[in-house]
């Protein structure tokens, strides 16, 4: 598995200046307004057109904030002949009786593969297109995983060869940050509640110091909607017993240091006076929630991982 990221060439995606800069002629051309809602297609022509003609002066091109509305939207559009071209490459995993190669988020992209070989074929087909539409891979930030097979007899070897890109080599790492979730080699969930741990103890220290003159109603309005909504805790499978709890006692002490309790409390009583639930409610109500937005995804990915039990 290897992670991508785009930069700047010629001011494609420029991470300096978060700003993301479309050379205006090309794009025009790829933007299918006759499949749009005349709203749809007024509102990003107005957009473009404004760009157009900034772009025609003396700068050739002009960004839109990186995080912006038309920003995600205007950048795949812009690459899609580089995802068409990976996809129907044919290379990579067999995921439920489809070939899957590539996982793309906006400028943030993973490659799948079974083998080294048909890895870097997939890097080189990526880079041939990259210098088609003129976007440069920034090679300091991309990575390499490898994960190794559930049984041991199809195990061969961990040492792979480097692979390359744009004549650099890409460094292979035990865990990697995509999307605010922590991924790990051996598949265990760990590093990722070591994350959210850090993360609700930071959140809970701002709202304490910015809030801690405001009244108990509003202070438990604050703490359940910074504190309680858990990023991505549906996806934890296999993790140990210690981080879970100490996850749990992270929470248990966030909810008494917020409202003033002191740490002798009874935790069952703290909770029933503050109507807020429990650690492990918290955790089921998000599996079950996660469930169900699942179950109604149309995907046949998402429906074959449901059918062998994984989600």
């Amino acid at each position: 598995m290897s992670f991508l990221r785009f930069a700047a060439r010629r001011k494609l995606l420029d991470s300096r200046t978060t700003r993301l800069s479309i050379p205006c002629a090309s794009l025009l051309n790829r933007l299918p307004f006759g499949s749009r809602s005349a709203v749809t297609r007024r509102w990003i022509g107005a957009n473009l057109l404004f760009w157009y003609v900034q772009c025609s002066g003396r700068h050739q091109y002009i960004g839109t904030l990186q995080g912006g509305i038309l920003s995600p939207y205007l950048f795949t559009r812009y690459v899609r002949p580089l995802i068409s071209a990976v996809s129907q490459s044919k290379l990579g995993c067999n995921i439920g009786g489809l070939v899957v190669n590539l996982l793309a988020y906006a400028d943030d992209m993973v490659l799948l593969a079974p083998s080294w070989r048909s890895m870097q074929s997939l890097i080189t087909l990526l880079e041939l297109w990259c210098s088609k539409l003129d976007i440069l891979c920034t090679t300091k930030k991309i990575v390499c995983m490898i994960f190794k097979p559930k049984y041991k007899e199809k195990y061969v070897t961990d040492k792979f060869p480097n692979f390359v890109i744009n004549g650099c080599l890409l460094n292979f790492v035990s865990q990697f940050r995509y999307l605010g979730h922590i991924l790990s080699d051996n598949m265990n969930d760990d590093d990722d509640i070591r994350r959210e741990i850090k993360n609700l103890f930071v959140r809970t220290n701002v709202l304490i110091i910015r809030f801690y003159r405001c009244s108990r109603k509003l202070k438990l309005i604050l703490f359940k909607t910074f504190c309680l909504c858990m990023y991505d805790v549906a996806l934890w499978t296999y993790f140990s017993a210690t981080a879970y709890n100490k996850f749990k006692s992270a929470y248990n002490k966030c909810v008494k240091k917020m409202f003033g309790y002191m740490r002798r409390d009874s935790m069952t009583g703290v909770l029933l006076e503050l109507s807020l639930p429990t650690f492990d409610t918290v955790i089921h109500n998000s599996r079950i929630i996660f469930a169900n937005q699942v179950s109604m995804s149309s995907n046949n990915i998402v429906q074959w991982f449901l059918s062998i039990g994984v989600l």
